[in-house]
């Protein structure tokens, strides 16, 4: 199963268990800057690829059926993809629509 950080306040720490797997100021310069760019696209990348599987980048997809295709995508548990997704939206890469933020009905690319 593959590493996914998260970062809060300077450290990464894991997405699935909030493990500090990365401590603060670890010599942050451009090649850490270059390097949560390149994370970012990979992860963009990723969602983009899942849309199109579950019927193209315009479509809204059920949180289950995101979740349970990044799962299978992946080889990641229910929680695991839960926590990417999450950090998905609040990198951007992703919009949820619904009644209010914690019950989302959809998910789209953004």
């Amino acid at each position: 199963m593959p590493l996914v950080l998260v970062r809060v306040h300077g450290h990464g720490q894991c997405a699935h268990c909030g493990t500090n797997v990365e401590p603060c100021c670890s010599g942050a310069g451009d090649e850490v800057e270059a390097d949560q760019s390149t994370r970012l696209e990979v992860s963009a990348r990723v969602f983009a690829e899942l849309f199109e599987e579950l019927g193209g980048r315009d479509v809204s997809v059920a949180p289950e059926a995101l979740v349970n295709a990044y799962c299978r995508a992946q080889g990641t548990d229910h929680e695991e993809a839960l926590a990417v997704v999450a950090v998905a939206v609040r990198l951007g890469i992703l919009t949820q629509h619904g009644p209010d933020a914690a019950h989302p009905t959809c998910y789209r690319l953004s």
